[in-house]
């Protein structure tokens, strides 16, 4: 099955980014489709887990830099997930965190988006988010 490759191939690259000694884009990228299937098969808990490792390791490949597009996006992923979980007050501890680290103008279009205003985001799922998620952002923007 999908979770059975993806966990091979991230034994692999885990492996591969050990010897470089600093985190793949190659793991992150492999993490994000874990938690997707994981939240495809309705396994929220195990979803979370890999969001948050997919949060720590891209924070170290972005320098430290919290207000970077990609980590503000896996929080509203992680934020709506909690939200299909029935799990509001920490889905809302998320949404703020992630409105804290964008700048005044992110922060207003992500409050509108959440709202259901303009922008085009206020109705999308956490599987639209996800697959507009894209960590090849972390590539271009953390060089």
């Amino acid at each position: 099955d999908a979770l059975h490759m993806y966990q091979r191939a991230l034994a692999c690259q885990r492996a591969l980014a050990a010897d470089a000694g600093r985190p793949s884009l190659d793991v992150i990228t492999t993490l994000c489709n874990i938690s997707r299937v994981h939240h495809l098969a309705g396994e929220i808990d195990a979803s979370l887990a890999a969001n948050r490792e997919v949060l720590e390791l891209a924070l170290v490949l972005v320098g430290g830099k919290k207000e970077h597009p990609f980590l503000i996006h896996r929080l509203k992923v992680e934020g709506n997930i909690l939200v299909e979980a029935g799990r509001l007050e920490d889905a809302m501890k998320t949404f703020v965190e992630a409105a804290r680290r964008c700048s005044e103008d992110g922060r207003d279009r992500m409050i509108t988006a959440m709202m259901g205003g303009g922008g085009g985001g206020g109705g999308s799922s956490s599987q639209e988010d996800a697959d507009a998620g894209d960590s090849s952002v972390l590539s271009i923007r953390s060089a």
